[in-house]
């Protein structure tokens, strides 16, 4: 799972540096001050596979990757100010599969990785517009859950299922426009630098999705 204290040490720096962030829009800042907030987006996951994790077989097996896939977000948060908030959420990060192909046939490995996170959230007012921009770094727990068939003919092993947890930091950045009746909409970008483990079974892969949410600000 990696060194959990250099984990502690990237989250904390990162932290204090969106902190900062927030802090320098004092003058310009907009919008709501202290309070709750709640959202739902959708999303397109993007998965950067590790393909040496995945070379298993005789020589000669290719590994080709289903990459993109539909995912959905919920969060939640607590804004202690109008520039920086804490705020955690569940991503479901889609399903994915590799497919493993030689002179034997076709195997496939179904991939479903799901995450918890929490993230420190700096926010900068462009102007009077309702438009205020973003940043956000934290730490993930992500989930893997994997599934393999028709592997025995193809890669020579048994058939497996598997499921993998680990922490990885998560950062992202996006915009946020206020609208009426104390809703918001935000769109951003967020990447989990690395879901599941290594060698198979899991797999490692590096997570990023795009999403459109709608908030709500208590």
């Amino acid at each position: 799972m990696g060194s959990s204290r250099q984990l502690g040490v990237v989250v904390a720096a990162g932290l204090l540096a969106v902190a900062g962030l927030g802090s320098a829009g004092t003058a310009q800042a907009q919008g709501a001050g202290e309070g709750w907030y709640t959202g739902f987006g959708v999303a397109q996951v993007r998965l950067g596979f590790k393909a040496a994790d995945f070379a298993i077989g005789p020589a000669g097996t290719a590994s080709t990757f289903d990459d993109t896939n539909a995912g959905y977000r919920f969060f939640a948060g607590y804004r202690l100010n109008r520039w920086f908030a804490l705020e955690g959420g569940y991503d479901n990060l889609g399903h994915h599969r590799a497919r493993l192909t030689n002179a034997s046939g076709v195997a496939q490995v179904e991939y479903r990785p799901d995450a918890l996170r929490l993230s420190g959230v700096g926010s900068l007012a462009l102007g009077d517009t309702g438009f205020s921009a973003f940043g956000k770094i934290g730490f993930g727990v992500s989930r893997v859950r994997e599934n393999t068939a028709n592997l025995p003919p193809v890669a020579g092993r048994g058939e497996f299922a598997a499921r993998d947890w680990r922490m990885s930091p998560v950062v992202g950045a996006g915009v946020q426009v206020q609208l009426p009746r104390g809703l918001a909409l935000r769109a951003e970008y967020e990447q989990y630098v690395e879901v599941g483990e290594a060698p198979m079974p899991t797999g490692r892969a590096r997570a990023g999705l795009w999403s459109l949410s709608l908030m709500y600000l208590f």
